[in-house]
């Protein structure tokens, strides 16, 4: 069976199989019952399941707000300075 290397969780980890080293991306052949363990510890993945090309992520617009909707504050330009009398200084 074909298993496509992952990369593991920091997505660089190889793998040694026999006297060749396999590192993210590469495609190993080998049979279920070796391949499981490092299945588990997601290392491998089955060829079949592994998508080249995987769809691109679409991102939801924002609905459009009324202007009755509008929840936007407008800030008050006055400052704390405008707020204090020279005295209290």
């Amino acid at each position: 069976m074909k298993f496509r290397v992952t990369g593991g969780t920091d997505g660089v980890s190889g793998i040694d199989v026999g006297n060749r080293r396999y590192e993210a991306g590469d495609v190993v052949e080998m049979t279920s019952n070796k391949a499981e363990w490092l299945v588990e510890r997601g290392l491998l993945v089955a060829d079949s399941k592994w998508s080249a090309d995987p769809e691109p992520e679409v991102e939801e617009a924002e609905p459009e707000l009324d202007e009755a909707d509008d929840e936007t504050v407008e800030e008050d330009e006055s400052s704390w300075q405008d707020n204090v009398e020279g005295d209290d200084l």
